[in-house]
């Protein structure tokens, strides 16, 4: 089957929450994801969220965030946050698919470089991101929630 790679759309929000849920074992309000989602879907110059369907089922997501750095010249960087792909789908080249337009994307808007992190115990992810020609041992990366 066909792998397409579209803007998340409104009516699709549910299933996408649903499956992220169950990638990344976090939950946050789906009425307050709404609202996000709402706010920021017409601001396509710095904010893309992306999802890898399979006929009508959603089977990957990614938000792309697109900014600059003021005093580090005039190109943007992107920041990916929640890479994931559905359980029941891996090893199916629903990532590259995805990262092929992450980085159409990143090119059409003259990016710098694509920054994410990946959680220490995801070994298998990060070996597929070695393979994409992503570099893991240039930065450490540090947060703080609050």
């Amino acid at each position: 089957m066909e792998i397409m790679i579209e803007d998340l759309k409104y009516e699709d929000i549910e299933e996408c929450y649903e499956m992220n849920k169950q990638i990344f074992n976090e939950e946050h309000g789906l009425e307050e994801v709404k609202e996000l989602y709402k706010k920021l879907y017409n601001n396509k110059e710095n904010y893309r969220f992306l999802v890898a369907k399979m006929g009508r089922k959603i089977v990957g997501y990614t938000s792309v965030i697109m900014a600059y750095k003021l005093f580090d010249g005039n190109r943007p960087l992107m920041t990916l946050w929640w890479v994931g792909t559905h359980p029941d789908y891996r090893h199916q080249g629903i990532a590259s698919k995805m990262f092929e337009k992450i980085e159409q994307i990143a090119k059409e808007n003259d990016c710098e470089l694509i920054y994410f992190t990946s959680e220490n115990y995801r070994t298998g992810a990060h070996q597929f991101y070695q393979n994409m020609g992503y570099d893991m041992n240039k930065n450490k990366a540090f947060e703080k929630e609050l």
